[in-house]
């Protein structure tokens, strides 16, 4: 790839046709009611300006980025749609929304309502998702970005690497003021109606781009919003040398909107296939997609929203980027909510819009409305019950043994035990690793099976609160050459429960809702959504995954040698209520998630149960675990 000049989300779900509209341009002059600035009442911006006398244009501005093997340097198409008041006085802040689905590319979208634009050669008169209906009206300038490759953006897909980042940096600094674009007559433009500060949001592959523009210090961008994002693309793929997910030389081939991709992109892809199959995290490769080590350089605050049940975006994801923020002192605030792969406009609608508002005003508009000083944090404890709180994570470790029941009448089959010296009656546990479900490996506790190890504690005579990453550590021994590994955290107590195993949690309600303004052309409603929650025996919390000839180095694991292996768990913050158990399953490849090129060895894996635990992140430490277990 080469890169000239300066410096230099994705994920499935079903797409539906929009409905076309011819594209027409308005006249870009203000309305004579229209204010010269904004209005602010109890705290927010108002909708005093004009949406069906907004400006609607397109503009392409060029990347520092060349990734194309003819040697064109790469142009991002951005349409904008602005107040028509911000040709005159008004100057206005610009909400930025990048995507590769802009045109469908998928079998899938990344939004459960199905929109994407009308073909590019035209200013829009649809522009997908709420935020033009409604933070238009009230002094903002929208732009949608055909991610670099897509639609009508030239340039390479490289997955998380330097073209996506440095061709939307580039737009960002563009409406800063700097670089160069033009608009559809080859005619160069300037953004002299923007005051200078961008906000960019997304749902996973649209959020991602914004941590990557983020994590270089892009001028001009004041805040971000990713919304279930990836902060390191290695996650996506790989866990302990574990292969999950898919790859990026298919998403790279499947731009089938952009001709180009299939005759200029070659080396590119060459890159892509070459990178993806490395396990390791320091490559090259992946630490050029990994922005965790660069939040010092975030000058933007960030209103990160995750799903604690999302495996399409890891949680880990959530996890790492916040703390790091955290460590570099960025301003942040947090939501966690128990579905998967979804968005607050769709699990928390009225509230989500309500903060979201509040949010770009204070960062984009200069509103003192207060919201840095409410509580930092709020998470979905139960299917629509959220709790505030002044940080994340709030565990401190406390470690919990492995072991076997003393007693002939507990009906346990493992037991976790909070003290070390508490007797057992085997030292070691066996079972044959094989390819199961989830679901397979976690229901029946108590049911002997030979393909798994389940391990409880006492039921519990108070909440435990778990917030933070756990891990478990095994001493193992393997009858063959390789092996993949499991963990499943799981609470065992019946309970309604969040259905986040389909469809994310959430359905499509018959009724409609509308935000903002809109017209015949952009009606701005949408479909409500609900939660899908069920009575269920069990949950699993969270888990993690292992290949331990990688873990620990080797090439190929030695029959009946001792192998100590540390299995990060999947961020999380959970409650187990009093009366459950808080449980623990290890078992082989994890059908799904755990790709096939992990075979089912067949072979048996010894776990040895003296040196083995689980270090639990639990708020009030090891005391209030004790204290739990008694």
């Amino acid at each position: 790839m080469r890169i000239t000049g300066r410096r230099l989300g994705m994920l499935p779900v079903l797409v539906l046709p929009a409905v076309l509209l011819p594209a027409t341009t308005v006249p870009a002059t203000a309305e004579p009611d229209e204010p010269g600035s904004i209005v602010v009442e109890d705290g927010v911006t108002q909708p005093v300006f004009s949406y069906d006398d907004a400006i609607r244009e397109v503009v392409r501005v060029q990347s520092p980025v060349i990734s194309q093997d003819s040697g064109e340097p790469d142009l991002i198409y951005v349409d904008i749609i602005r107040p028509a008041a911000s040709d005159g006085d008004l100057k206005v802040p610009t909400i930025i929304h990048t995507s590769p689905y802009f045109m469908g590319w998928q079998d899938f979208s990344n939004n459960r309502h199905g929109e994407i634009k009308p073909p590019p050669g035209a200013p829009l008169d649809f522009f997908p998702r709420f935020y033009d209906n409604y933070f238009v009206p009230r002094g903002y300038a929208v732009a949608l970005v055909d991610l670099t490759g897509s639609r009508a953006s030239t340039g390479c897909a490289d997955v998380g690497g330097p073209a996506e980042t440095e061709g939307l940096a580039a737009v960002v600094e563009w409406l800063a003021g700097e670089g160069h674009a033009v608009d559809l007559d080859g005619d160069e433009v300037t953004a002299d109606w923007a005051n200078g500060l961008s906000g960019m949001i997304g749902k996973s592959w649209d959020g991602t781009v914004p941590n990557a523009v983020a994590a270089r210090g892009t001028e001009g961008l004041a805040t971000i919003v990713p919304l279930v994002a990836l902060s390191d693309w290695h996650t996506d793929f790989w866990a302990n040398g574990a292969r999950h997910g898919g790859t990026p030389t298919l998403w790279h081939d499947r731009h089938s909107d952009n001709p180009a991709m299939a005759t200029e992109c070659d080396t590119v892809r060459a890159e892509l296939a070459a990178g993806q199959e490395d396990p390791d995290p320091g490559t090259d490769f992946w630490r050029q997609r990994t922005f965790v080590p660069d939040a010092d350089k975030v000058e933007a605050s960030v209103f990160v929203v995750s799903a604690m049940n999302d495996y399409t975006v890891p949680p880990v994801n959530f996890g790492r980027w916040w703390e790091a923020l955290g460590d570099a002192d960025v301003p942040r605030k947090l939501w966690l909510s128990q579905t998967a792969h979804e968005e607050p406009f769709d699990f928390r609608r009225t509230e989500w819009v309500s903060t979201l508002h509040r949010w770009f005003d204070h960062w984009l508009q200069g509103v003192d409305n207060g919201i840095m000083d409410e509580p930092m944090v709020e998470i979905e404890r139960a299917p629509g019950e959220w709790t505030a709180h002044d940080d994340w994570p709030s565990g401190a470790t406390a470690p919990v043994w492995l072991g076997t029941p003393r007693d002939a009448g507990d009906p346990r089959l493992g037991t976790l035990r909070t003290d070390p010296r508490d007797a057992v009656r085997d030292r070691t546990a066996t079972f044959t690793e094989t390819r199961r479900s989830v679901s397979q490996l976690a229901a029946a506790p108590t049911t002997v099976d030979p393909r798994r190890l389940v391990f409880q504690s006492p039921v519990l005579s108070e909440p435990v609160r778990i917030s933070g990453s756990a891990d478990v550590t095994v001493d193992a021994r393997f009858a063959g050459p390789n092996a993949t590994l499991t963990v499943l955290l799981v609470d065992y107590g019946e309970a309604e429960r969040l259905q986040h195993a389909t469809d994310g949690g959430l359905a499509n309600l018959p009724t409609r809702t509308c935000f903002g303004a809109g017209n015949a052309a952009d009606t701005g409603c949408y479909a409500d959504v609900g939660l899908r929650t069920h009575i269920a025996p069990f949950e699993v919390v969270t888990r993690g995954w292992s290949y331990p000839a990688f873990q620990t180095g080797v090439d190929a694991l030695e029959p009946g040698t001792d192998y100590r292996l540390t299995i990060d768990l999947q961020h999380h913050d959970y409650v187990y209520e009093a009366g459950h158990r808080i449980g623990v399953v290890i078992a082989g490849a994890e059908t799904g998630l755990v790709s096939n090129r992990h075979p089912t060895t067949g072979n048996p894996i010894e776990i040895d149960l003296l040196g083995s635990r689980v270090e639990l992140p639990v708020v009030g430490g090891p005391s209030a675990l004790r204290a739990a277990f008694e």
